[in-house]
């Protein structure tokens, strides 16, 4: 009897819960997983670059559901985002993995730009109840990183005339400019962890066109394309020999024209 009494509590107490924590609709139309063909463990390879996107997408949707509306301008990035997934899905149906490859490399670059520039959002204030630990316990190293990434972000933007004739790519690379600046605002103010965040979210941003482009040149090829060099490594300002980045303006590269 006591049994059925606590299989009984325990049923009413679940359903008080599911009351209380109903689940979170779903954002848009569903994601379908990429299945059947290509190989996901592959490096590089079409069911990868698509499993990565729709991994993430499933968490930047679910976290919208959790967290409340989120910006405008970002759920417009992710609907954008499931929208070339989707398009690669199709593709790799089709058997066309080098297009599948290219959309779905351009939805998670996508998709990053907007965790990024999330996080971003929500170190736009300080938290009293959590005070920064002193410059001896790493905070010099979280300016720097964001100096480096600003840096990275800048140097990608230099490169936005290579995949201009995209019809999206003007979107995408004022997108990426206002990041930037956004970004370089926030540096110079001070707020080192919401630039990081902001500065990583403009180089992601950069990514979306050029994979873009490469859709439109026709290609249909099995083998992957050759990743970029590297950029140099810029002489650290503190190091003997480097010279100094720092001119007043705290080491930042330059604004971009026009901002």
């Amino acid at each position: 009897m006591h049994k059925v009494i606590a299989v009984g509590s325990t049923i009413l107490v679940s359903l008080g819960l599911a009351a209380f924590f109903p689940p979170s609709p779903a954002s848009g139309q569903p994601l379908p997983k990429a299945k059947g063909k290509g190989d996901p463990k592959k490096k590089g390879g079409p069911g990868g670059e698509l499993r990565k996107a729709y991994d993430l997408l499933r968490r930047l949707r679910a976290d919208e559901g959790a967290a409340g509306r989120p910006e405008e301008r970002l759920r417009d990035w992710t609907d954008r985002a499931a929208g070339l997934y989707r398009d690669g899905l199709k593709a790799l149906n089709e058997g066309d993995t080098f297009r599948a490859r290219e959309y779905g490399t351009a939805a998670h670059d996508l998709a990053r730009a907007v965790d990024h520039a999330r996080n971003g959002a929500r170190f736009d204030r300080p938290d009293p109840d959590l005070p920064a630990p002193s410059d001896d316990f790493g905070l010099e190293d979280t300016r720097e990183r964001a100096r480096r990434d600003l840096y990275r972000a800048y140097d990608r933007l230099q490169e936005a005339d290579s995949w201009r004739a995209v019809p999206s790519a003007e979107f995408y690379n004022k997108a990426a400019s206002d990041l930037y600046s956004a970004a370089r605002r926030d540096l110079e103010a001070g707020r080192d962890e919401r630039g990081g965040e902001l500065a990583r979210a403009a180089e992601a941003m950069t990514h979306v066109p050029e994979h873009l482009a490469h859709l439109g040149e026709g290609e249909r090829r099995e083998e992957l394309r050759p990743a970029p060099p590297p950029p140099p490594e810029r002489p650290d300002p503190k190091a003997k020999g480097g010279e100094p980045r720092d001119r007043g303006d705290r080491g930042l590269p330059p604004p971009l024209p026009g901002r």
